[in-house]
């Protein structure tokens, strides 16, 4: 039963998107269709890290790669987020925090 909760939530936040992505679909066809193949290759991206954390787990009883293994996958998804918000059509700017030039 609690599987059922995360389909509600994922549900929930592609209905809640719903009108976004249809004004979208209306005003910047090519830059939807953009989004789209960049988050199916965001998907294959996050599959190949999941092997890839799968390829790096440890074998033996007695081994501890935890830590390290944790820092891989976080450094993993949070580059893929980065290469996400370098790519997909903007519509406004992202915060100054996470710009890489400085506000001088």
């Amino acid at each position: 039963m609690q599987n059922w909760g995360l389909v509600v939530v994922v549900l929930g936040v592609l209905v809640a998107n719903l009108p976004a992505m249809m004004a979208q679909w209306r005003e910047d066809r090519p830059g939807f269709i953009k989004t789209l193949w960049l988050a199916a290759i965001y998907a294959l991206s996050v599959g190949l890290g999941i092997e890839l954390l799968l390829l790096l787990a440890p074998r033996q009883p007695g081994e501890t790669k935890a830590l390290w293994l944790t820092g891989v996958m976080v450094s993993w998804i949070l580059y893929g987020g980065l290469t996400l918000m370098r790519l997909v059509p903007r519509y406004r700017e992202p915060p100054a925090w996470l710009r890489a030039s400085s506000s001088t």
